[in-house]
């Protein structure tokens, strides 16, 4: 049967295609690699370096022995498909889009770590044609029960927010299951994928495996209407990746709900057990607030754009005093008193920090501002900060042990020094404050009055639905 659809790029010949001598993929792309289970080794270890904790839920859901295509949501470039790889022992295939397939030299490399090109019409309509070798490799690595991965949104967002899902995973699946008479047993295993910082280095991560969805399930549904089917899948596929991610459906309020689940998380968690690691509890707990929120949005509209007001002032107020860090509590007697203590500390575990961040520290932040100056797009800041680290850090290490004989797990060292640079940056966070409750002291105290009364009713909302903003 021909299959039609978006300018007919899924019709295919398959004789000619898996039979003839046009492949220019790699044979044994479908194949087990050694040479690639050891860079995913070391990509593993640069990966549990740049983040603080990385949580891996329902594992247990992958398939054994099944064809599987992966369809995660995709909210960080990169770091997306990195968090699938290395969170299980597959080596999926994955359809990128093809235009980073332009230098003839990327091609072979992109093969080799099984990255296959998929045309869309931007790339040129005489170019949609190449879909049918990518269709072909797809269909020949699901007949030998490996994995295929694709993003359904077809695109990157940078927000907790999920965008439309596309067909391309529905019509590669009926396309194998198809030819195969709809007995391969094809699953397709729905991830979410959360981040509590898009590109903050040591932010934590946390990957969500779903239950499998069976594609001979739609067999008969397809036979009578493929393009109902079609629909039906990708509908299926979205409402699966859905809750397995945090997913704020406000374009208008985003940033507002952000900074509400920030401000009134911490509290809102306190009598939830929703999972014994404290941050993916955080997680569930957080999906919860900002699902009553949007339920309390719908139901009472006035009374929520009032607290819309005041999350602005909120804001406002944190940028007149120069405070960044949303957590910033009011300073009580004990905390001055400890400030010099924790000085003298800082002073005291300078030396473990030094040598960490002179091996680490300073290629970091060096690579760290000039990509940020040089990568406009934020969400792919995490990205190129972990491929430059790959290069960099391993290059001047092997420089400094030439120089000076150190033969040392020097980027172990940097991760305790950040942690060292955390401890340092919350006593200067304290020192700032304490300067500011000094000069400003009636601004700072009507602060963190604003504070403590727009979480209170934050939470109030999210549990009765009844408070009144803006009193």
């Amino acid at each position: 049967m021909p299959h039609g659809g978006e300018s007919g790029i899924f019709s295919v010949d398959w004789h000619s295609l898996l039979y003839g001598l046009e492949n220019q993929f790699l044979p044994d792309m479908e194949k087990w690699s050694g040479g690639y289970a050891l860079i995913k080794a070391l990509v593993y270890y640069a990966f549990w370096l740049s983040h603080k904790r990385i949580a891996v839920i329902g594992k247990k859901n992958i398939p054994k022995n099944k064809p599987i295509i992966f369809a995660p949501n995709h909210q960080n470039a990169l770091m997306d498909p990195l968090a699938v790889l290395l969170t299980n022992h597959t080596q999926p295939v994955w359809l990128a889009r093809a235009d980073i397939f332009k230098l003839r030299f990327t091609r072979p490399i992109l093969n080799y770590f099984k990255i296959v090109p998929i045309y869309r019409i931007r790339d040129g309509k005489e170019n949609l044609q190449n879909n049918e070798e990518t269709f072909a490799v797809a269909t020949r690595v699901l007949e030998n029960r490996q994995v295929m991965a694709l993003f359904p949104e077809a695109a990157h967002t940078g927000r907790r927010q999920m965008i439309s899902h596309k067909k391309a995973i529905p019509r590669i699946a009926f396309l194998a299951e198809e030819k195969n008479s709809f007995k391969l047993d094809l699953q397709i295993v729905p991830i979410g994928i959360y981040y509590s910082h898009y590109w903050d280095f040591n932010r934590n991560v946390i990957v969500n495996y779903g239950t499998p969805i069976h594609v001979g399930k739609y067999e008969k549904a397809f036979r009578e209407n493929e393009h109902a089917a079609t629909l039906a899948l990708r509908d299926e596929i979205y409402n699966s990746v859905l809750p397995l991610t945090l997913n704020i459906n406000s374009t208008e309020y985003y940033e507002e709900y952000e900074l509400a689940r920030k401000l009134a998380g911490p509290r809102f968690v306190k009598d939830k057990h929703l999972n014994d690691d404290p941050f993916v509890n955080r997680f569930f707990s957080d999906k919860a607030l900002i699902e009553k929120l949007e339920t309390f949005e719908t139901q009472d509209t006035a009374t929520f754009r009032n607290m819309i007001a005041d999350l602005q002032l909120f804001r406002e107020m944190e940028k007149q005093l120069g405070l960044s860090d949303i957590s910033v509590k009011e300073l009580t007697l004990s905390d001055f008193i400890l400030i010099p203590v924790k000085l003298a500390a800082a002073l005291v575990t300078l030396p473990l920090f030094l040598p960490g961040f002179i091996f680490n520290g300073l290629q970091f932040l060096i690579a760290r501002r000039i990509i940020h100056k040089k990568v406009k797009d934020p969400v792919f800041r995490g990205t190129f900060n972990l491929v430059v680290g790959m290069v960099l850090f391993p290059a001047t290490h092997l420089i400094f042990a030439i120089l000076i004989g150190l033969f040392t797990q020097s980027s172990l060292l940097g991760k305790f020094s950040y942690q060292l640079f955390e401890f340092y940056k919350s006593i200067a966070g304290q020192v700032k404050l304490a300067c500011v409750s000094v000069t400003r002291s009636r601004e700072l105290s009507s602060f963190f009055m604003l504070k403590r009364e727009l979480t209170d009713k934050i939470i109030d909302a999210a549990e009765n639905n009844s408070i009144i903003f803006g009193s």
